[in-house]
């Protein structure tokens, strides 16, 4: 045991400090919400296997929080969207010291809704 803490008081590295640098191409990463094109369908939500997604409404408004903390990026929530409006990165660094920073919120309004309806 004696021989180990000597080679680590010698080389003073405990641990390896590479990271990957890009994660492999099929990697399923954390998703984001990309645009403000959602209508509101609840697909998401509905389909979302560990509840990481919510929808409210409040009047004209529409707000997406996506949470990573329940999240299981299992993809399923970007196959569903219709509007694309979630998309699934290769993103896997999810580490922080503020736990805030693992809620993503999104508003978007009636208007764009309407307009965006319109156009597609």
């Amino acid at each position: 045991m004696f021989d180990i803490i000597k080679k680590i008081w010698k080389t003073k590295t405990v641990t390896k400090t590479d990271l990957f640098i890009d994660a492999p191409e099929r990697f399923r990463g954390k998703p984001i919400l990309v645009s403000n094109e959602c209508t509101g369908c609840q697909a998401c939500t509905i389909a979302c296997p560990a509840k990481a997604i919510a929808l409210e409404q409040n009047g004209d408004a529409i707000s997406v929080s996506l949470f990573y903390t329940t999240c299981i990026f299992c993809g399923i929530c970007a196959e569903v969207c219709e509007m694309n409006a979630i998309q699934i990165t290769n993103e896997y660094r999810l580490a922080t010291k503020n736990k805030d920073e693992l809620t993503v919120k999104k508003q978007t309004t009636f208007a764009k809704l309407l307009t965006a309806g319109k156009e597609v």
